[in-house]
C-alpha cells in the first residue's frame, strides 16, 4: 500500500513539474544556429513583394467585408481549442478592415442565427430583437480576431517592426524563402507573437505560416497552410487553410474554409454598436 501511494505522489510530483514547465515554457520559432541579423533588407523587400501579389492596397478601399467561413476541428484536441458545441461549423463573418470590431453569426449545429460581436476588445451578443449585450466570452474573444487575422493576413503582417530574412527551402516541390516577423525584436516576448511567412519565391504568393499562440498557450505554435487562392475581385483569398500544431505528431488540429467573400453587406457602424 505505501509503495503504491509513494508511487502515486511520483506520478502527481511528475504531473506538476510538466504543467509548471508548459506554464513558463515560451516557445521560440527561430532557427536552430540562427543569429540576428541575417538580411534585413532582403526580408523587407520580400515582404512588399508578398504584399503586392496579394494586393493589399485593395483593403484601403473597403468599409467593411463579409466572409462565409468554415471551421472543422479533429479529434481530442481539436474539441478542446474551442467550445461551440459541433467540431464543424459555418459562420457569416462580418468585419471593418484593419481594426479588430466585427460580428460572427453561426450559420449551423445547436446555435444557429447567434450573433456574437466584439468592438475595442468587449465581447457581446444581439438578443432576439438584435440589441447589442455586453458579455463576456473568452472563445468568442479570441476567434472572431482569429479569423479576421488570417483573412488579412497579407497586410497586417506588413505592420510587423523587426523583420528578418531566413533563406530559402523546398516546399511541396516550390521553392519558398522564409521571414520571421514580429514586433520590437524577433526573439520570443511574453505577449507579442512570432511569425515564420514561407513565400513563393516565383508568385510571391504565401505558401505557409508558422506563428505562436501567445494569447492562448506560451507554448503553442501553430502552422496554417494558404492553398486554393481565389480572386475576389482584387482581394487575393485562400479557399482552404488546414492547420497543424506542435501538439500533435501527425494530423491537422483544425481547418478552416473561405467560401465565400463580399463587400460592403453591412455599415461600419453597425459593427460598432456602442460609439
Amino acid at each position: 500500500m505505501k509503495k503504491s501511494i509513494k508511487h502515486l505522489l511520483s506520478i502527481l510530483s511528475l504531473i506538476t513539474l510538466f504543467g509548471f514547465f508548459l506554464f513558463f515554457y515560451l516557445t521560440d520559432l527561430r532557427p536552430d544556429g540562427y543569429k540576428y541579423p541575417n538580411d534585413i533588407a532582403k526580408a523587407k523587400n520580400l515582404l512588399e513583394a508578398m504584399g503586392k501579389e496579394h494586393q493589399i492596397d485593395n483593403w484601403n478601399t473597403i468599409e467593411t467585408y463579409n466572409v462565409i467561413f468554415e471551421d472543422e476541428f479533429y479529434g481530442f484536441l481539436g474539441r478542446k481549442t474551442h467550445s461551440f458545441p459541433e467540431q464543424k461549423i459555418e459562420f457569416s463573418l462580418n468585419y471593418i478592415p484593419k481594426t479588430f470590431n466585427g460580428q460572427l453569426k453561426i450559420l449551423s449545429g445547436k446555435e444557429k442565427n447567434t450573433v456574437w460581436g466584439i468592438q475595442s476588445w468587449k465581447t457581446y451578443y444581439l438578443d432576439e430583437k438584435g440589441n447589442p449585450k455586453v458579455k463576456e466570452n473568452k472563445n468568442i474573444k479570441f476567434y472572431i480576431p482569429t479569423y479576421q487575422y488570417f483573412i488579412e493576413f497579407p497586410s497586417r503582417i506588413q505592420e510587423a517592426t523587426s523583420i528578418d530574412y531566413l533563406g530559402a527551402k523546398m516546399i511541396n516541390g516550390i521553392k519558398a524563402e522564409g521571414i520571421i516577423a514580429s514586433w520590437n525584436t524577433v526573439a520570443p516576448q511574453n505577449d507579442l507573437d512570432q511569425y515564420i511567412i514561407w513565400i513563393d519565391s516565383e508568385s510571391k504568393r504565401i505558401i505557409k505560416i508558422v506563428y505562436t499562440v501567445r494569447d492562448k498557450y506560451r507554448f503553442v505554435t501553430g502552422e496554417a497552410s494558404f492553398q486554393d487562392y481565389k480572386d475576389y475581385d482584387g482581394i487575393l483569398l485562400p479557399s482552404t487553410i488546414p492547420v497543424k500544431s506542435n501538439l500533435l505528431k501527425e494530423g491537422y488540429l483544425h481547418k478552416m474554409s473561405i467560401k465565400s467573400f463580399t463587400l460592403n453587406q453591412v455599415s461600419s457602424k453597425s459593427l460598432t454598436p456602442f460609439n
